[in-house]
């Protein structure tokens, strides 16, 4: 009865492993993929970050941009045909036009999603835009992360009003 203050630990809390669920989750909503399939993907994923770096850095250190390109080359490959990074070379790009072409791209009649970066001093998390509104940005995301407002977001640097900082740069558009 001691432990009333302490909260535990859940998945995703000590590990950092969003990479990982971010890229099996945005396979499942754009090829539908069943469990079995996305255990599949997982089980190769963490095959392929095994030989790239020590599991128990990669759990601890989390997974960068490179090595999340490795493994859309190597592991995913064609199970996602199409992916783009409209942005990889434009850090500086406006919130506005980012948020616009995330609606613009969403908006497509085949099954899409967004596979994002999100950093300022509450996250430093990957993981999914599952829609998007005027107002509001929604993920499907494996950890915490349901929504965010729009008036709270910003894409070049994060401050006290705007905090949440989603990086253009670091955003895979995926159909």
């Amino acid at each position: 009865m001691g432990h009333v203050a302490l909260k535990p630990y859940s998945q995703g809390t000590l590990d950092g492993l969003c990479a990982v669920y971010g890229i099996v989750n945005a396979a499942r909503i754009v090829t539908g993929s069943d469990d079995q399939e996305s255990r599949k993907l997982f089980k190769d994923i963490l095959k392929y970050l095994d030989e790239v770096r020590p599991l128990s850095e990669i759990l601890v250190d989390g997974i960068g941009l490179t090595t999340v390109g490795g493994i859309l080359n190597n592991v995913v490959g064609d199970r996602i045909p199409r992916r783009t990074m409209p942005f990889k070379q434009h850090p500086d790009t406006s919130l506005d036009e980012f948020w616009n072409s995330m609606q613009e791209f969403l908006s497509g009649n085949d099954r899409r999603a967004i596979f994002i970066g999100i950093g300022g001093p509450f996250w430093d998390h990957w993981t999914i835009v599952d829609s998007i509104s005027d107002r509001q940005i929604r993920f499907f995301d494996s950890h915490r992360l349901r929504r965010l407002s729009r008036s709270r977001c910003a894409t070049t640097r994060s401050t006290k009003v705007r905090p949440h900082l989603l990086c253009p740069t670091h955003a895979y558009f995926l159909s």
